[in-house]
């Protein structure tokens, strides 16, 4: 654990990015929980998902980074699942699609609607590739493949249009950094 702070706040301190300093430590936490979460997703057969049918309904393509793409997903077997389910897809699905401006959902109806800028480089995300990855991670969520107690999509949500205030996790990461690490 030591030494994987250390290394985090060596990347902190060495490189460039936006925010403060737990911003950028979230930032590489993330990045990590990304790939494990993909690593999550490619273990899942194709057999097993066939059949735990999302529908693309309506995709809209970006206007370059002027007006993010649009995605609209139907899912008959959510329909009037509670909110907590719905928070963790759009949760794990902040997590993989990674610029997601706003997930939207309607649990009485088994729609969720997507607004993101797809990357340019890199992995890139088509709409198709995009339902399979939210087909994956609702049929995780289902059958409590992935545990639903993540909170990205609700604190996005509480602090929309506001500052949010420090996090517990964030409060407990500064008070052990300090203590392992001497600041000169």
């Amino acid at each position: 654990m030591t030494n994987s702070l250390t290394t985090v706040l060596g990347k902190v301190q060495d490189g460039v990015g936006q925010g403060g300093v737990f911003d950028q430590v979230d930032k590489i936490y993330r990045k990590q929980q990304r790939i494990n979460l993909f690593e999550k997703l490619e273990t899942i057969d194709n057999q097993d998902i066939n059949d735990f049918l999302v529908v693309l309904y309506k995709s809209i393509i970006p206007n370059g980074k002027k007006q993010p793409a649009l995605l609209r997903f139907y899912l008959p077997a959510w329909k009037n699942q509670n909110e907590i389910f719905w928070q963790s897809l759009g949760d794990y699905a902040i997590l993989a699609i990674h610029r997601v401006i706003d997930i939207e959902f309607d649990s009485s109806r088994g729609r969720m609607k997507m607004t993101y800028f797809p990357k340019v480089k890199g992995r890139i995300k088509n709409p198709e590739e995009i339902r399979r990855i939210i087909q994956k991670i609702a049929y995780l969520v289902d059958t409590e493949g992935l545990p639903t107690d993540f909170t990205r999509f609700r604190r996005m949500t509480e602090r929309r249009d506001s500052l949010g205030e420090m996090s517990k996790e964030q409060a407990a990461l500064i008070g052990a950094a300090l203590k392992l690490i001497q600041i000169p």
